[in-house]
């Protein structure tokens, strides 16, 4: 396999054959050519004991071993401290190695020893001294805010040009290929394998190594194709170890894990965290972000905002605030029992009022209808009195009339006897010929009379028939004649009905159409929708049924309608969605109620209803922009989402412009109406104009349609008016024939004796002239039939009295007795009680009519009449109620179907009812209302009480960690005799007042039975869970505010002389300089790392190591040598890259430095300086200098 290259590191076999990657310090081509100066060594190897450093003396083409390594002399470097009887301190984990391997410019492995006092690594600008600090970034720092070559970077965090690839991959530099693009410049092209490693070390003897191995197969610069491994060892770690483990397993996971055992690793950076921070004493992931900050900040920009982020850990308040929301849930859901059960109440109560009022009616109803039981016997004993009386009456008044009759026959007696007398005597002298004449002429002219009546009517059939009336039985003859043609001609008439039957067929359908459309018109006017009437009509049916109100059950298409800038396509929507116009749109809780609904019913319609259930997650088509979709415009409200959905789902069709379009189309409209429904099936339904809108069903509002329908009717209304003008004409016409026809029967109905008046009239004449000549002939008969006939008149009146007399006698005596009978028949069916009597009685006095035989029946009738009204408006009021029972029946059963246990919404259940109001108010509300106000009051006392104490604690912990870092800070001298103070001050807005007083509210007679404190209370509770709760921005924001006790402190740094004069006030580094702006900012990132990684109870931080990255590059010694006074003061461990320029200033405060320079421009290379304890500063070699300066 001498060709093949090796998959972990891209090299041939035969070149790893002779190299050991571990081992090789510098890249092939420079190890075959000796190295020229001692500067040109590249790494430097720990050797000996764990706290000695090394340092390359010499090292040329002879000194190589055959692995590549240089010869290398071990020198202490001066990094042992004075044992301290601190325990904290001793405790202290400092930084005391740092290894990497393929990591950026430096190529292979290179390994610094770390001084316990503090590090300097010097070097020109790009000789990789920031390459070494993100390389411990890695290892310390989440990837989620990690920024490599920062310091560099400034503020600017965007475009960063270092990430894990370049650093993997060795990137260099950055030159032109041959097609004149910039490409990246790397070191290690193929399959590459990065370690990290830090190792910290106390002086109790504890280590804690933290390592990363990273690894990119092939010649990928994919950020994506990293993968790594983290690893934290309780133990010293060489990486030289992952040469016989990891890399001999071809960069395997499995193996390395198996390899050491002792090892914690982990892909995720979280658990790795987790446990590196615990061995380290670092507490928080606040500080792990502080101190990547401090490794490149140089300004702080404004303090608060900085002190907030970086040295207040965020406050408690908010897992108090949690606790409230979680336990609230408990406390709510016993609030809804409560209000449950309460509104179960009053949702029941009015019932049982209701029934009792029903209760009152029944019983009334009860009354009335006993009263109306007896009405008829209590009418038969006021009779059988009243009779009584009459009977009294009658036996006087038949006394009476006895002795009255007997007066009577003795007067006609008397006026008898004179009448025969004269009559006699009128006999004897011939009276009775002449009485014969005289009955005769009566008799004729009794004839006279109606022949003269059929003379008037037959005279008027001729004046109207235009004929001649008769004079002789000829002439009646013909006329009859005439008149019989006149009957049996019926052509006139059949030509009227063949002419009027059209115009009466046409008048009566467009009769029925005016009604249709007037019912439109009505059905328009009470709802404003384009529905057809009979749905409108089923949809109140059904609403009726349920139970709610008809606008819950809306159609689809009153939630739609055509834009008014496409109403041109109007036609041809309708054509489209008229199927979908017409369905019902159900909330989904009424679905199952409709159903059973509609299913009960034989509607005589075709109903189609959709169940309004939206898909949120469902994949949102976008309609193209000739759909139809776009022409709709679905109004606002619960069903918008749904209706939209269903248009976008079923119905994008393309309202097709010409037919190439319509053709083309998958599915599409034209504006004439033709519908394609998909690529086989069309339609073009022409039985309607697609303009007549009379027939749409979708929109908006009605307001065309309705104007259709009036503007239809108008025209209707006057062709019914031309209609019945000529159905008149003919009326008339079929008027006069039929007159004829009537004149013309009376004619044929009549014979010439009917209408012979002239005979009779000469008969008349004679008969009175015969009785003229016998009475001239016996004068004296005159004077003697003139006394006869006065006579007769007395007789008579005598005859007339006597039968009045007799009549009323006869009438007087038959009632008396019918009286009798009656009386007598009389029979009371059911005996009234005298209650029953009294109440009867009084009904009657107030018809204010006098008791008599004669009124009796009008009373009864009345009183029935009364009792029937009474009943209806008692029966009325009773249905009433029981209907409003049992819809508060339903109502409950509607709300709470599982408490209702299956009960109908019926009368019957009533009791039922009842035993569950009772039960509520008896049992289950008190038992719910206890549960609530335990639970108002625990919640109130501990979690409201608690966040209060919070609060004030939050803001307490913030003052008095501030002691402690003001504390140091007197210590630390910031300019010659002067000090910091950190001095912060309590900023409250008017948001976080009304909060504090909600909560004073809240908190207020907590333990008050009072039920309405209890629902304020729970009001003010839940006002504040509701917004804790809230993913509103400006929720969120305000929970921010009242919760974040950071937020309503603010800061100033405050400069004092020893006198605690106050010098200067910084509230940032605004119009200072870059020294004094990076001397600030290392004074308040010291005092936030001491805030951060101290605590109450410890003298100096667990964890020491603080990273600078050329930190006072524009700052003088002075205030350089100040700020790292105060890094020391606070117990830090400083590891600082910084140029030659400032070595002198920082020389004490460090025991240890690399000089790090870059090799052709692209390896990075170092030496270790050693450390002059005598002189406490580093012992630089004339040729370390010039390597550190070259290229500054």
């Amino acid at each position: 396999m001498s060709d093949q290259e090796n998959p972990a590191l891209g090299m041939s076999e035969a070149s790893a054959a002779d190299v050991d990657l571990f081992a090789s310090t510098v890249p092939a081509f420079l190890l075959r050519q000796p190295l020229k100066e001692p500067s040109d060594v590249e790494v430097v190897a720990p050797t000996g004991r764990a706290d000695v450093g090394v340092q390359v003396i010499a090292a040329d083409a002879t000194s190589q071993t055959t692995t590549g390594f240089p010869k290398l002399v071990a020198t202490p470097m001066d990094d042992a401290l004075e044992e301290p009887s601190d325990p904290d301190v001793r405790a202290q984990f400092r930084l005391r190695r740092m290894q990497v391997y393929n990591w950026g410019t430096f190529h292979g492995l290179a390994d610094f020893p770390i001084a316990a006092k503090g590090h300097l690594f010097v070097g020109s600008s790009g000789s990789g001294k920031s390459t070494v600090l993100d390389a411990l970034a890695a290892l310390t720092t989440p990837g989620s805010y990690r920024h490599f070559n920062a310091a560099a970077m400034g503020t600017e965090r965007r475009g960063t040009d270092r990430n894990l690839v370049t650093y993997i991959r060795g990137a260099w530099a950055r030159q032109s290929n041959s097609e004149r693009e910039s490409v990246q410049k790397f070191l290690r092209s193929e399959t590459t394998l990065t370690a990290l490693a830090a190792t910290y070390r106390n002086m109790q003897g504890q280590v804690v190594t933290l390592a990363m191995v990273l690894w990119i197969r092939g010649s990928s610069s994919n950020q994506r194709d990293v993968r790594h491994q983290y690893m934290v060892l309780e133990r010293e770690f060489d990486l030289l170890e992952l040469k016989d483990t990891f890399l001999a397993a071809n960069l395997e996971v499995r193996p390395l894990k198996a390899a050491f055992p002792d090892a914690f690793i982990r892909e995720e950076f979280s658990a790795y965290q987790e446990r590196f921070c615990r061995l380290l004493g670092i507490e928080s992931d606040r500080a792990l972000r502080l101190l990547h900050k401090t490794q490149s900040t140089k300004d702080l920009g404004d303090i608060n905002v900085f002190l907030r982020d970086f040295m207040l850990d965020p406050p408690e308040t908010f897992d108090d605030a949690d606790n409230l929301v979680r336990d609230f849930q408990e406390l709510n859901e016993a609030h809804t029992e409560v209000v449950s059960a309460r509104r179960q109440i009053e949702t029941l109560r009015p019932a049982r009022e209701l029934f009792e009022q029903r209760s009152s009616i029944e019983v009334e109803r009860s009354k009335l209808n006993l009263l109306d039981e007896h009405l008829e016997s209590y009418i038969l004993e006021l009779r059988a009195k009243e009779l009584e009386k009459e009977i009294a009456h009658l036996f006087q008044e038949s006394q009476k009339a006895e002795l009255a009759v007997t007066k009577a026959l003795a007067d006609e007696d008397h006026e008898k006897g004179r009448w025969q007398q004269l009559f006699t005597q009128l006999q004897g002298e011939g009276g009775q010929f002449l009485e014969t004449i005289r009955k005769q002429i009566l008799d004729a002219k009794g004839r006279r009379d109606p022949i003269l009546q059929r003379v008037a009517g037959m005279e008027l059939a001729c004046r109207e028939l235009e004929i001649e009336a008769p004079k002789s039985a000829t002439d009646f003859l013909a006329l009859q004649r005439e008149a019989r043609a006149v009957i049996d001609d019926t052509s006139d008439s059949e030509d009227i009905e063949k002419r009027r039957d059209p115009v009466l067929f046409e008048r009566n359908k467009a009769a029925e159409r005016l009604a249709k459309i007037e019912d439109e018109i009505e059905s328009l006017k009470l709802n404003p929708s384009n529905i057809p009437r009979d749905y409108l009509r089923l949809r109140l049916v059904l609403a009726q049924d349920m139970g709610v109100e008809p606008q819950e059950l809306p159609f689809a298409g009153e939630l739609m309608g055509v834009r008014r800038d496409e109403a041109r396509w109007t036609g041809a929507v309708e054509r489209v969605l008229r199927s979908f116009s017409l369905s019902f749109v159900l909330k989904p809780e009424l679905y199952a109620e409709f159903a059973n609904a509609l299913d009960a019913r034989h509607t005589g319609l075709r109903v189609t209803y959709l169940r309004a259930l939206t898909a949120s997650d469902a994949p949102r088509h976008v309609p193209g922009e000739n759909s139809l979709v776009r022409k709709i415009e679905v109004t606002t409200g619960p069903f918008k989402e749904f209706v939209s959905q269903q248009l976008r789902s079923h119905f994008d069709y393309v309202c097709a412009e010409d037919m190439m379009e319509f053709r083309s189309a998958t599915r599409a409209v034209t504006i004439k109406g033709q519908v394609k429904h998909s690529a086989t099936r069309h339609e073009k339904d022409d039985r309607r104009s697609v303009d007549d809108r009379q027939g749409w069903v979708l929109g908006l509002d009605n307001l065309g349609k309705l104007a259709d329908f009036q503007a239809d009717a108008q025209s209707v209304e006057k062709r019914i008016a031309v209609l019945n003008k000529d159905l008149a004409a003919f009326k008339s016409e079929r008027d006069v024939l039929d007159k004829r026809r009537r004149n013309a029967n009376t004619l044929v109905n009549l014979s010439w004796a009917d209408v012979d008046i002239n005979s009779l009239l000469l008969e008349i004449s004679r008969l009175e002239q015969s009785l003229d000549l016998e009475t001239q002939a016996r004068p004296d008969l005159a004077k003697l039939q003139e006394q006869l006939g006065n006579q007769k008149v007395h007789y008579d009146k005598a005859v007339g009295a006597r039968q009045d007399k007799e009549a009323h006698e006869r009438g007087v005596r038959d009632s008396r007795e019918e009286m009798r009978v009656k009386l007598a028949n009389l029979r009371v069916p059911k005996p009234c009680t005298q209650e029953i009597r009294d109440s009867l009685g009084q009904r009657v006095a107030k018809l204010d009519k006098t008791v008599s035989l004669e009124t009796l029946p009008s009373i009864q009738l009345r009183l029935t009449q009364l009792f029937s009204h009474d009943r209806s408006r008692l029966q009325s009021e009773s249905a009433e109620l029981k209907a409003d029972i049992e819809k508060v029946f339903a109502e409950y059963i509607r709300h709470w179907p599982a408490q209702a246990g299956g009960l109908d919404a019926k009368l019957d259940s009533a009791m039922d009812f009842f035993a569950k109001l009772e039960s509520l108010e008896t049992d289950d509300l008190p038992r719910v209302e206890e549960n609530f106000f335990k639970l108002l009051q625990k919640q109130s006392t501990e979690n409201l009480v608690a966040l209060q104490h919070r609060l004030s604690d939050e803001r307490k912990r913030i003052y008095d960690r501030l002691d402690q870092v003001n504390g140091t800070l007197r210590t630390a001298a910031y300019n010659p005799g002067t000090y910091l103070f950190i001095d912060p001050y309590d900023r409250i807005g008017e948001e976080v007042r009304a909060f504090r007083e909600q909560l004073k509210e809240a908190l207020s007679q907590a333990f008050s039975p009072d039920k309405e404190l209890a629902e304020r209370r729970f009001a003010v509770l839940s006002a504040l869970v509701k917004r804790f709760s809230s993913q509103e921005a400006a929720d969120r924001n305000w929970k921010s505010l009242v919760l974040d006790v950071r937020l309503q402190v603010e800061f100033l740094v405050r400069e004092f002389d020893g006198e605690g004069v106050e010098r200067e006030v910084y509230n940032s580094g605004a119009g200072k300089s870059g020294g004094q702006r990076q001397k600030l900012a290392a004074a308040c990132l010291a005092a936030a790392l001491r805030y951060q990684l101290g605590g109450q109870d410890k003298s100096v931080p667990s964890y020491s190591t603080v990273v600078l990255d050329e930190a006072f590059d524009k700052a003088d010694p002075q205030f350089t040598a100040a700020a790292m006074t105060i890094f020391n003061n606070f117990g830090f461990q400083t590891i600082i890259a910084t140029p030659m320029r400032s070595v002198m200033t920082l020389e004490p405060f460090v025991g240890g430095a690399a000089v790090v320079h870059i090799a052709d421009l692209k390896y990075s290379r170092f030496s270790l300086v050693q450390y002059d304890s005598e002189r406490q500063g580093l012992a630089f070699s004339d040729s370390e200098r010039a390597l550190a300066q070259r290229g500054a």
